[in-house]
């Protein structure tokens, strides 16, 4: 009995390559995802930096609308005024606000008309202050802050000057 060979022309893929391919789209596949995954984290991020911006501008607007100088005579500077740091946690308690209040050189002993206020005992007045506001994570490091804020309060006879 003769023996009859099949010679066929049709190529086709192997298991080899099959899998090599497999492997290729599988890669791929997984930088897709890592790159998904950064793009997620990403846009949290600037979610959370956009929100402490604008609950910084609020407080920011607080400070800036507080009293330069109060209940004078005496002088006493408004509590969130007064030179050194404080701190104020945000009302949902995710941001923690703290401002250092820095009283510049004051002017040389000022005559009645150039007082910070009716009534004001002469002497020598703060008439500047600057304020850097920063917005953390509560028990963050201030030094890294989500948002910051510079700006100062000017006070001339007795009234007020927006920076």
């Amino acid at each position: 009995m003769a023996r009859t060979r099949f010679v066929s022309n049709a190529a086709g893929f192997t298991l080899i390559e099959v899998l090599v391919a497999i492997a290729i789209f599988s890669i791929g596949l997984m930088a897709m995802g890592a790159l998904q995954t950064r793009a997620l984290m990403r846009t949290g991020d600037v979610t959370r930096k956009t929100e402490a911006w604008t609950l910084l501008a609020e407080q920011a607007e607080r400070l800036k609308q507080l009293p330069f100088y109060v209940d004078y005579p005496p002088v006493n500077f408004s509590p969130d005024l007064t030179a050194g740091v404080h701190a104020q946690n945000s009302p949902d308690g995710r941001y923690t606000f703290q401002w250092q209040v820095s009283d510049n050189e004051p002017f040389a002993p000022q005559n009645q008309a150039a007082l910070p206020g009716p009534g004001a005992p002469a002497g020598n007045y703060t008439v500047s202050k600057r304020i850097e506001l920063v917005a953390i994570r509560p028990g963050g490091n201030p030094l890294a802050p989500l948002a910051r804020v510079e700006f100062f309060k000017v006070v001339w006879g007795g009234t007020f000057l927006p920076p």
